[in-house]
């Protein structure tokens, strides 16, 4: 008995491994020496929630946003409760970083200057202790098979483009 209840416990924790404590897909993200474990929302309701009415971010761990062709690149600060830098990437790189922004509500919009296929969000302050800038390499690896397919396509073929 106790070894079939290890086995669970073991499967369990494996099957976790893949999917953040909210649920959601996860997704390495290696960025200036660093690996950020990035939770990834898919569905619109997931989007529209982000990192709204969570208390914190564990260190490495972040929130990646894909952009679908044609569509707005602006995020908010709805519900949130601590600030953000956003990175911006586009082509396997760093465009832009916009550093330190603080909760400020759905009136709150942010926006890139440049062109970015997708952003990451990480805790206020941690692109410029991790010297973050714009032009360095970004590699995004998809985690388990909770990832959506669709989105794990488009990472491989952009990484066979570069």
């Amino acid at each position: 008995m106790k070894k079939l209840l290890a086995l669970i416990l073991v499967l369990f924790l494996g099957g976790c491994a893949s999917q953040s404590h909210g649920g959601l897909p996860l997704a390495q993200v290696d960025i200036a020496g660093q690996t950020v474990l990035a939770e990834v929302p898919a569905t619109m309701l997931e989007r529209y929630q982000g990192l709204g009415g969570r208390r914190s971010l564990e260190p490495g761990h972040g929130m990646l946003f894909f952009f679908y062709k044609g569509g707005p690149r602006t995020m908010c600060m709805r519900d949130m409760r601590f600030g953000l830098d956003f990175i911006w990437l586009a082509g396997g790189r760093v465009s832009e970083v916009t550093a330190q922004v603080p909760p400020g509500g759905a009136e709150l919009v942010i926006e890139p200057t440049k062109p970015a296929e997708l952003v990451l969000e990480v805790p206020a302050g941690w692109a410029r202790e991790h010297g973050v800038r714009p032009g360095q390499a970004v590699r995004i690896t998809p985690l388990g098979q909770a990832f959506p397919q669709a989105l794990g396509q488009r990472l491989i073929m952009e990484s066979h483009e570069r």
